[in-house]
């Protein structure tokens, strides 16, 4: 199997997914005209489309280079996904209890810290201004309710 077609075949099962747990979502008759569904329909309709893509593509391709996940050759990447897959999980745990600010200001200082390696201070600079202005934009423009965690008696909302 070639990369095209690797990636198609999850495209179609991601999307496949998507779709599905779209059309599971409870429809109401309140709100606006369009519902809960269009825009996750919209995403799952792209990822099929993009995935079908890549499967033409390879299946008109007659160059096929064979596919290796080469987990021994790119040990140190593939422990990074790793790495990056536990801290993702662990920052969804963790999220109520710490609050938005917090919780996305670790997250993103670990994540920036496998990519960029020894620049702490840039890794600590791109954490808290994320934090900072995801926040800002959420919470305080859009009005939408993030988790204060700890934080909750100094937030001003």
């Amino acid at each position: 199997m070639t990369k095209d077609r690797v990636a198609g075949v999850f495209s179609l099962i991601l999307g496949g997914a998507y779709l599905f747990g779209t059309f599971r979502i409870t429809m109401h008759g309140a709100g606006d005209e369009i519902g809960p569904r269009a825009f996750p329909f919209i995403v799952a309709t792209v990822v099929i489309c993009c995935g079908l893509g890549l499967l033409l593509k390879d299946f008109r391709n007659t160059d096929h280079k064979p596919f290796s996940w080469r987990f021994v050759a790119e040990r140190s990447v593939w422990i990074r996904i790793l790495l990056t897959m536990v801290l993702g999980i662990t920052y969804g745990l963790i999220l109520d209890w710490l609050g938005y600010l917090i919780a996305t200001f670790f997250f993103m200082l670990f994540v920036s810290s496998l990519i960029n390696i020894g620049r702490y201070v840039q890794n600590i600079a791109i954490a808290a201004v994320f934090s900072i202005v995801t926040f800002t934009s959420f919470a305080l423009i859009l009005k939408l309710s993030l988790p204060r965690g700890i934080l909750g008696s100094v937030l001003p909302f």
